[in-house]
């Protein structure tokens, strides 16, 4: 990070601009975190982790409305742009961020009241020992909320395997396989439903795929309000480009 993207980032802070979902800049990935957030009651003593948290900026969002959040996360650059930033609103939001596979952090049985993770289990392969881990470390009557790649309604195959090369997808999860794995990690009060269901959101998506999801600020703010509207007024929901899972231990 550029000491001047540092200065511009210590004035949003200061101002209290920073975090905001807005500055993700794709529209999708706005829309997404919304809807995994959305119906979650935060309590102020929770302890939340964000596994797969990238550069940790929603990590943050998280953090915001907790006690304490840990990201997760297997890369050393994402992990260093995540502690940069936190280190500046530490005063806000109590965060930690480690370097590491979720099975290999050695967190205590029980350590979570929350768990979210925003499009990161298609990129594991060992998903099933994952979501077990996942059970192991959330508190009895916690919560994991989480999203992964689906993308039913495209049916292009080249398009398919672009994506999946491009951004190294594991594998592409259905409602029925994930609601199974989920059983069998021990979870309960299931609810799996697909989003981004719209003629709409399926053009973002593929144009996303052909430009590398690319999208300006100014762009991804309009186009998450024409999505956000075509999507409520979209009425099959039977097939989806994500699927959100919330469950309980």
């Amino acid at each position: 990070m550029s000491a001047l993207k540092n200065v511009i980032l210590w004035i949003l802070i200061q101002l209290r601009i920073y975090p905001n979902v807005f500055f993700l800049s794709n529209p999708l990935k706005i829309y997404e975190f919304k809807e995994l957030i959305k119906g979650i009651k935060f309590s102020n003593d929770d302890q939340i982790l964000d596994l797969g948290c990238g550069s940790g900026l929603q990590t943050l969002l998280l953090g915001e409305a907790g006690n304490e959040i840990t990201g997760v996360e297997v890369s050393e650059k994402e992990v260093a742009i995540a502690r940069r930033k936190s280190e500046q609103l530490v005063s806000r939001i109590k965060s930690r961020f480690l370097c590491t596979k979720l099975e290999d952090a050695d967190f205590e049985d029980e350590s979570f009241d929350k768990i979210f993770s925003i499009c990161v289990i298609e990129h594991i392969s060992n998903y099933n020992e994952v979501l077990r881990e996942t059970y192991r470390i959330l508190k009895k009557q916690g919560q994991m909320t989480f999203s992964v790649d689906c993308l039913e309604p495209i049916e292009d195959k080249d398009l398919l395997e672009k994506h999946k090369k491009d951004h190294f997808v594991v594998k592409y999860f259905k409602a029925d396989e994930l609601k199974k794995l989920l059983e069998e990690a021990g979870f309960t009060e299931i609810d799996i439903y697909p989003i981004f269901n719209s003629s709409f959101a399926k053009n973002l998506f593929i144009n996303g795929i052909n430009n590398q999801f690319r999208y300006g600020f100014l762009s991804s703010i309009v186009n998450y309000l024409l999505l956000k509207s075509k999507e409520e007024q979209c009425s099959e929901i039977n097939k989806g480009i994500f699927l959100v899972a919330k469950c309980s231990k």
